[in-house]
């Protein structure tokens, strides 16, 4: 599924309104019915309903769900944040309409208006939509504050009242939605982390926008997308035509890494998983039988031999293992390479000299403070800025970029981007990461191209951690059971039925 930037977002509006023919009365009058509808879908129990209205078409949407909700079984209200002559023609056109059943509204701040909003059930946030720029003014983000205190349940319109549309970022508070029904399609501050916070169980819903959406929009997974993805498995493959995954990792102090990349390859499908460790000696012999050591070979023997994809970095003390050997991995292997950990610091502050002259794909996987350390910033810059980092990093290096983090974000070298909206809490612990390096590199080893390798693998990695915690496992959960969950994950999605055209879908659904 596509998701969009605001700017976007208009482009697809303008397109509605010339090749469609529809109007911005007629797009408003869709929204507002989609966000009433789920009110009565996921609310029933809530007669009690004021409508948060902004000045713009927000505020217009959220006032033509409150008349869609107009009835004998409802008790509805309207708090304006500024007085209807300074509202747009939407608001006030909406407004009369209110009027005209008996609905009165009541400017925000006033005593009259607060009564409403701490007596109401259901409050329908429309104040701001994803045209928010800049800091919310002191008085309005005071206002915020007291709503969220009140612990009432909000539907946002579109995204929440102060998350930033395309950045996620939040300035310096937002609405707290239980839900939020956004319109068309998804947008980036509602799976960009710290927006998604805010944003309670995300439902898109379609209101007429043409199906093919703007250049250069994002990518946000549904299940059945990512059964699409998911390698192929035919009954006459066997071991040696679903991929041998190398490993090289695993320095002093830290084997247990390239085991659980060998571990998650093998989980995920891989034929065979041989293990290169990275600072030689006696051969040590991993605690799962099926993975290989590779020993009595020159390096490039072990890791080129018979490996088609090769995964390094995991475990490795920068210290020991030599920049110019590594260079000459990425420049002569013939296959895909996976890199992580420690790689980011062999080559810190130098990104650009990771590209691979043979042009063959490369994959990097960092986390937050990896990714500050590989280009001189700082973890708060990285985190404020993840999806231009991600595809600038993956300009300059023509890998593919895989950014960690609770929203991971995947960019390609071709300006393709995709943020993964799966994962869990109780992935907050040692070894996650090798685990997924090692699901892209079978994927990879499998048949994947390199960013579609790199989005299933992000997908069904936190979907193992989200299905560990709907087990009960909500702390203290092992990278390697994370590993054994993925042959499971696997047969769901195998499973999964395509959405049904033109219904309201949920992308996401907070963990209970």
């Amino acid at each position: 599924m596509n998701i969009l930037s605001p700017d976007q977002m208009q482009e697809a509006e303008r397109q509605a309104f010339e090749l469609l023919g529809l109007s911005e009365e007629i797009l408003m009058e869709r929204a507002g019915m989609a966000v009433a509808r789920n009110i009565r879908r996921f609310f029933p129990e809530g007669k009690k309903i004021v409508a948060l209205a902004g000045k713009g078409n927000n505020g217009g949407d959220a006032l033509v769900a409150l008349r869609d909700l107009a009835g004998k079984e409802y008790r509805l209200h309207v708090v304006l944040l500024v007085p209807p002559d300074r509202s747009g023609n939407s608001v006030r056109r909406e407004l009369r309409r209110l009027e005209a059943l008996g609905v009165r509204s009541d400017l925000l701040g006033t005593p009259a208006a607060w009564h409403r909003i701490n007596h109401a059930d259901i409050l329908i946030d429309g104040f701001f939509g994803t045209g928010l720029s800049g800091n919310l003014p002191p008085d309005l983000t005071d206002a915020l504050g007291r709503i969220n205190s009140l612990g009432k349940t909000v539907v946002s319109v579109d995204i929440p009242s102060g998350v930033h549309g395309a950045t996620g970022a939040v300035s310096p508070l937002a609405v707290n939605a239980r839900l939020t029904v956004t319109l068309g399609f998804p947008k980036w501050g509602l799976f960009l982390d710290p927006g998604h916070r805010f944003a309670g169980k995300v439902i898109v819903a379609p209101i007429g926008l043409p199906e093919k959406s703007p250049e250069r929009s994002g990518i946000l997974l549904e299940p059945y997308e990512a059964s699409r993805l998911l390698p192929a498995r035919e009954p006459y493959f066997h071991k040696g035509t679903t991929g041998h995954v190398g490993v090289w990792g695993g320095g002093s102090g830290k084997r247990g890494s390239a085991e659980l990349v060998s571990l998650g390859a093998l989980r995920a499908g891989s034929g065979l998983a041989t293990l290169f460790w990275a600072e030689g000696g006696a051969e040590i012999l991993p605690r799962n039988p099926e993975i290989m050591v590779s020993s009595g070979h020159s390096p490039k023997e072990a890791l080129f031999g018979r490996s088609d994809v090769l995964a390094m970095g995991p475990g490795w003390d920068p210290s020991m293992v030599p920049m110019t050997f590594v260079r000459e991995v990425l420049d002569e292997f013939d296959g895909p390479v996976v890199a992580d950990a420690g790689i980011f610091d062999v080559f810190q502050r130098n990104s650009h000299d990771l590209t691979r002259k043979n042009e063959c794909p490369l994959i990097l996987t960092p986390h937050p403070g990896e990714m500050a350390r590989l280009l001189g910033r700082t973890v708060p810059e990285i985190l404020g800025e993840a999806r231009s980092v991600a595809l600038e990093t993956a300009r300059v290096t023509g890998a593919v970029v895989l950014l960690k983090g609770w929203r991971t974000v995947i960019a390609a070298p071709d300006g393709r981007c995709a943020v993964n909206p799966t994962g869990a809490p109780n992935m907050a612990t040692a070894g996650m990461g090798d685990v997924l390096t090692g699901i892209i590199a079978s994927f990879l080893g499998q048949g994947l191209d390199a960013f579609d390798a790199t989005l299933t693998g992000a997908y069904i990695h936190g979907l193992a951690g989200e299905v560990a915690w709907r087990k009960g496992i909500r702390a203290g959960l092992l990278a390697h059971e994370l590993a054994t969950l993925l042959p499971d994950c696997r047969e769901t999605l195998a499973g999964m039925p395509p959405p049904l055209s033109g219904e309201d879908l949920v992308l996401y659904e907070p963990l209970a």
